[in-house]
């Protein structure tokens, strides 16, 4: 009786055990989703409730066809790789079968290999398969991961000993393919964020170098690699005129090594992904590659990067960081989506370039053709004061044409000067008080007979006798600019005039024409840098430099205009 009661005892504590067992697995299971938390907490628990040595977990790996110890309890080699069908342990993998011996070493099936490495003596094995939770009976469950426990403490596993860890291993299978899809989404999450990222640095980052150094950090972090490269071609394909990595600056050794790698040159012939999960095990080559590297290369994967048919470079990638990892399908998938993007990405780049540089040929010629058109001017006043002065003989009006010529020539100077200043943003006005009238009829006796002689009508009032503080050189060529823009918009016949009043303590200088107006959608915008309105050889560069003097002179300018009535420039300073 008392022996019933003892044993009744021994049951009771084991069920304890075995409930206390359950519920920690439980909590793991329900509290943490990565796989390498996850295990180790399971595996404690294992090898407790089974009263076993010691207790490995294997991931089967159908894509490489083996299974490594992802959990291996107390053993003295902390990584085990096994073929599948190789080993108790491989048996399992291959079979799906729950391998249960009482003595390992009578056993065929038993590889004592680890044991001879280790010292370790086994003896007992309980080895059961973790199968792929299924929703449909359609087709054979996948196996995923092997469970052994070793030696059990009280002698051999039982019948009892296997229903538990079967009931224990389908709650298992259950937290790793949980854990599975936790990852992959995370993983997904991360794919999308770099496709996404890739596409707004694109418009944010200018430099080319700098573009590559973002890719190239971002592709290593996503893919979890050690180095990542992009080598983009020269021009005749020859070798690589632009290459970065991850790490940055890419030694010449070894931009001339990567070249001369047989599976690069391999990749730019069939123009498609090359994987290699054996690298270092090739040939000197290899070695002699790893040795330029600083770090043995186990892992290589190599895609084209081409636009259309063309291939503009190559994209390596080299050694997968995390334990046990490799290239997998689903990192190839990655590697494709990623070229295709960045080639894209890539020559839309390039694209831009030749657009800006484009537009900057574009925006130099048009600078050219306005700083000519405005030196015309002046170059046709001073030919024609030296027509006059070759066929006038009073020698008052010679010297008269004389000093207009040289102040042209002065305004030649200053036109030049003004457009390099603008371009460069600089400011240089040498403003002096100034009597309004000298202005107008100086500008007047400049222009008059030109405009006169080009069958346009002229007019040059100024109702004031004030002061105004101003740079006269430039305030004239404030005025031609005006005008040139006037006699562009009127026809033969039309009138320019030019008049200064008092207007509330400022000095207003109307210019006024009576051509075709200035259309109503260039009016908000009409000072910018080349807004014109059809004229041939204009660009709009004249009335920029307009407004930027008059800004110089601390004053304001406005634009009255009706389409078909013509245009008036108000210019307003202040008056002394």
């Amino acid at each position: 009786m008392q022996n019933r009661i003892k044993e009744l005892e021994q049951q009771l504590e084991r069920k304890n055990i075995e409930m206390n067992s359950i519920q920690q697995i439980g909590k793991a299971l329900s509290s943490e989703l990565r796989t390498t938390r996850l295990l180790p907490l399971i595996m404690n628990e294992v090898t407790r409730l089974m009263h076993a040595e010691r207790s490995t977990f294997y991931i089967v790996d159908q894509e490489r066809g083996e299974l490594w110890s992802q959990i291996a309890q107390q053993a003295e080699i902390t990584e085990i790789r096994l073929k599948i069908g190789v080993g108790i342990a491989g048996y399992v993998a291959k079979t799906g079968d729950i391998i249960n011996i009482p003595d390992a070493y009578n056993d065929d099936r038993f590889d004592p290999t680890t044991d001879k490495k280790t010292g370790y003596h086994t003896r007992s094995i309980l080895c059961m398969p973790i199968f792929e939770p299924q929703n449909s009976d359609a087709q054979q469950p996948e196996i995923i991961g092997v469970l052994q426990v070793l030696n059990k403490i009280d002698g051999v596993f039982t019948g009892d000993d296997e229903d538990l860890l079967s009931s224990m291993a389908s709650q298992i299978a259950i937290a790793i393919i949980n854990a599975r899809l936790y990852a992959s989404l995370e993983k997904k999450v991360s794919e999308l964020d770099l496709l996404f990222n890739i596409e707004r640095e694109l418009n944010k980052i200018i430099d080319k170098q700098e573009l590559l150094q973002w890719l190239t950090t971002k592709i290593a972090e996503t893919l979890k690699v050690d180095l990542a490269m992009i080598a983009l071609f020269a021009g005749n394909e020859s070798g690589f005129n632009t290459i970065l990595s991850n790490r940055g600056y890419v030694s010449e050794k070894l931009q001339q090594g990567l070249f001369a790698l047989e599976e690069v040159q391999q990749v730019l012939k069939n123009k498609d992904l090359l994987v290699l999960n054996n690298f270092g095990d090739q040939d000197e080559t290899h070695s002699r590659f790893s040795e330029l590297v600083g770090s043995e290369v186990k892992h290589f994967a190599c895609m084209p990067l081409q636009i259309d048919d063309k291939i503009i470079g190559v994209m390596p990638l080299f050694n997968k960081l995390e334990k046990n990892d490799y290239f997998r399908m689903d990192d190839q998938k990655l590697i494709r989506s990623l070229s295709s993007q960045i080639s894209r990405s890539l020559e839309t780049y390039r694209l831009r370039e030749e657009k800006i540089k484009a537009d900057r040929l574009a925006s130099i010629g048009n600078m050219m053709s306005t700083i000519v058109h405005d030196l015309r001017t002046p170059i046709n006043n001073i030919q024609g004061f030296v027509e006059l002065m070759q066929e006038e003989e009073d020698e008052e009006l010679r010297e008269e044409f004389s000093g207009i010529i040289h102040e042209q020539i002065l305004t030649l100077t200053n036109m030049t000067k003004d457009v390099l200043d603008f371009a460069k943003g600089k400011t240089s006005i040498l403003p002096v008080k100034y009597p309004v009238d000298k202005l107008i009829a100086q500008f007047a006796k400049v222009f008059e007979q030109d405009v006169v002689k080009k069958g346009y009508q002229f007019e040059a009032v100024c109702d004031t006798a004030s002061m105004v503080y101003v740079d006269p050189e430039r305030m004239n060529r404030v005025f031609m600019n005006i005008m040139k823009n006037a006699l562009e918009a009127m026809e033969p016949g039309g009138k320019f005039s030019i008049r200064a009043e008092d207007r509330n303590g400022e000095i207003m200088f109307s210019l006024s024409d009576t051509g075709q107006g200035i259309p109503e959608e260039i009016r908000d915008n009409l000072f910018e840098e080349f807004v014109t309105s059809g004229k041939e050889g204009g660009t709009g560069l004249g009335l920029a430099i307009v407004k930027k003097m008059v800004d110089q002179h601390k004053g304001r300018i406005e634009v009255e205009s009706e389409v078909g009535k013509g245009t008036t420039f108000k210019i307003y300073l202040k008056r002394l």
